[in-house]
């Protein structure tokens, strides 16, 4: 499925915000690959919890005060600074504009939780935390730009 072309800059713009996010991060402390794909490569439990929406991630991040940083039809953002430390999170309403918005962000590094139609952008601690929650799926992509 392609996206139509203003779907797809919107998806790039959130990604580039997103990803800014996740690479300031990143420099900020060092993360070790998890693989030399670069992916964790744990298998999830099977999901047997209620679905992971906007709220549901910012409730489990114990964030006091979350910033809308872009929504669109396709795609919400999220910024949230709780007390364990900084969350950048993404809801897409297909799975389709999730992939599209991961392929994207690739390039750019950094440690992502990935749920079915979510992800949420922070250090890898803090990620496996919120794993423990949510469920999903650690990716982490090692930075590929110059």
């Amino acid at each position: 499925m392609r996206l139509p072309l203003h779907r797809l800059r919107a998806v790039a713009a959130c990604c580039l915000t997103a990803l800014g996010v996740g690479l300031a991060v990143a420099s900020f402390q060092g993360s070790e690959p998890t693989s030399a794909g670069g992916h964790d490569h744990h298998a999830a439990a099977p999901e047997t919890r209620p679905p992971v929406d906007m709220d549901r991630i910012v409730a489990a991040t114990r964030c006091p005060r979350p910033q809308e940083q872009g929504r669109a039809a396709d795609y919400r953002q999220v910024v949230c600074q709780s007390p364990q430390g900084r969350y950048t999170i993404m809801t897409f309403a297909t799975a389709a504009g999730k992939d599209a918005w991961l392929e994207a962000a690739q390039p750019y590094g950094g440690t992502y939780l990935v749920g079915d139609r979510w992800a949420v952008v922070a250090t890898p601690a803090l990620l496996g935390d919120l794993r423990a929650e949510l469920g999903g799926e650690l990716r982490e992509h090692g930075h590929h730009g110059p």
